[in-house]
């Protein structure tokens, strides 16, 4: 089978892990720092699920992103998250796609 130029990840996203600081008024904020630069990937958008904000029915929009099966992705940890095109999305679920170790997928959520 030849190269069409076609990749089964076309997408590059950024995975940050957090952390959290005190700060000087004694409360916890998060920070986050790059766990992988450019991870190769493909994000699909699955549907909409009304969640409840603030006492109020929510549409967000939820997503899975397919990335290799290797060291590096299934470091990723639930409290991480990517950020692809401008997109924040928390991490939602993390899995071994068929169970044969040949692709890593992760369930997301966009929050901004």
């Amino acid at each position: 089978m030849g190269d069409n130029g076609m990749s089964l990840y076309p997408n590059t996203c950024l995975v940050e892990s957090k952390t959290t600081v005190q700060t000087v008024a004694g409360t916890v904020s998060p920070t986050y720092a790059t766990r992988i630069a450019s991870l190769a990937c493909s994000i699909q958008n699955r549907n909409l699920q009304t969640t409840n904000t603030f006492g109020k029915p929510t549409l967000v929009n939820v997503y899975k992103l397919y990335t290799p099966f290797n060291s590096t992705t299934t470091a990723i940890d639930p409290s991480d998250r990517i950020t692809w095109r401008g997109k924040i999305f928390e991490i939602t679920g993390i899995g071994d796609g068929a169970g044969r170790q040949h692709q890593f997928e992760i369930d997301m959520l966009e929050v901004k």
